[in-house]
């Protein structure tokens, strides 16, 4: 028994010792660690590790929430400022040369009109070797003959930053070219028979001078040229007022003297039409029955009934435009002996004047809130 006694008094020991030295072992790594931080620590502020680190502002009274990056936005951020600073240029003096700003702006893509962008579909083509002016026009009229709505091209003038209508006599080549087809006038929309012409034609024109369109998508103009003509429908109306013979018809050298004093000028479509100091059309006078105005027909013209009208979506200021012709009506029916009416034929009065103004008025703010005004170049095309 005293022999096993001492046996186990032994591996006692040697457990006791084996368990000393690791407990050794580790606090003197750990004493040699944390010498190794206290040499090593640095004093300054990490500025990265900060921010990585910030907790969020909370949202201020009201609900307002300033926008804060996150580490690897951060770090993203960083990494394109150092790329852009390594791919700036060295500033240089540029007095006697030219502003690198102006290279710059040269570089950029030219923007397209607004009023090809509000009711054309305006296709952008990058002819990289240049396409003669003429030789473009001369190829196009053959290519798109078949498109019926109206067709305009342009090029990219890089001397005046502009674009410049093209034509069969414009001389140059151009590198940057747009061709803009018109989606809806007076006639209607544009067909998709003729829109997909339109793209097909395009791009055998463009393939021809190793050109490059920009396609848009046939369902997204399709989509615009609908809405463009549905917005024509509600907006394309002409406000006409009568003056109508009682005993005697009017004779045509009577209505030709009092338009004339007026201002009114005989014009190509048989009508005497008033315009402003702009040259723009105000309103218009015709004939209620066949015989058209002409200088040889007012001689012996007589006739039962005149028509003034204004042409609301073309008339720079329909309001105004309306109270110049009623103010007229009047005056002319005065002089010839006639009535003002309405189409209706019942005499106009000052309630059913301030109606029709009323509405002239609706309309002519609702093409401004539609970015089309009555009157503008954009709205003279679309309701040709």
């Amino acid at each position: 028994m005293a022999g096993n006694e001492l046996q186990y008094g032994l591996i006692g020991l040697g457990a006791a010792l084996v368990l000393g030295l690791f407990a050794y072992n580790a606090w003197q790594d750990r004493r040699a660690r944390k010498h190794a931080e206290e040499a090593f620590r640095s004093t300054h502020r990490d500025v990265l590790l900060e921010e990585q680190q910030a907790e969020a502002v909370p949202p201020a009274p009201g609900g307002r929430m300033e926008p804060r990056m996150t580490a690897d936005e951060v770090a993203e951020q960083r990494s394109e400022q150092r790329g852009e600073q390594q791919a700036a240029p060295v500033a240089r003096n540029t007095a006697a040369g030219p502003n690198p700003a102006s290279r710059s702006a040269r570089a950029q893509e030219p923007g397209i009109e607004w009023d090809m962008q509000a009711i054309d579909c305006a296709i952008a083509i990058e002819a990289p070797a240049g396409i003669s002016a003429p030789a473009l026009f001369n190829a196009q009229q053959t290519l798109l003959a078949g498109v019926q709505k109206p067709l305009r091209w342009f090029g990219w003038d890089d001397s005046n930053n502009a674009w410049e209508q093209l034509g069969a006599t414009t001389p140059g080549s151009f590198n940057r070219i747009c061709a803009s087809l018109q989606l809806a006038d007076r006639r209607g929309v544009v067909s998709e028979h003729e829109l997909d012409r339109f793209f097909d034609q395009l791009q055998r024109l463009c393939d021809q001078f190793l050109a490059v369109p920009r396609m848009p998508s046939k369902a997204q103009v399709m989509s615009r040229a609908m809405e463009l003509d549905r917005f024509c429908a509600e907006v394309d109306v002409q406000i006409a007022v009568n003056i109508i013979a009682g005993e005697q018809v009017f004779a045509g050298t009577k209505i030709r003297g009092v338009s004339e004093a007026a201002g009114l000028q005989l014009h190509g479509d048989g009508t005497y039409q008033a315009r402003d100091d702009a040259g723009r059309v105000l309103y218009a006078l015709s004939n209620q029955e066949a015989a058209l105005f002409s200088a040889e027909q007012l001689r012996h013209l007589h006739t039962h009934g005149l028509t003034l009208t204004v042409d609301v979506p073309r008339a720079a200021a329909p309001v105004m435009a309306f109270d110049h012709m009623v103010a007229f009506g009047e005056h002319l029916a005065d002089a010839l002996g006639g009535v003002l009416v309405d189409d209706n034929r019942n005499p106009l009065t000052d309630r059913s004047i301030g109606l029709i103004r009323s509405q002239a008025s609706q309309f002519e703010q609702f093409m401004e809130r539609q970015n089309i005004p009555s009157g503008s170049d954009v709205a003279l095309r679309l309701f040709s």
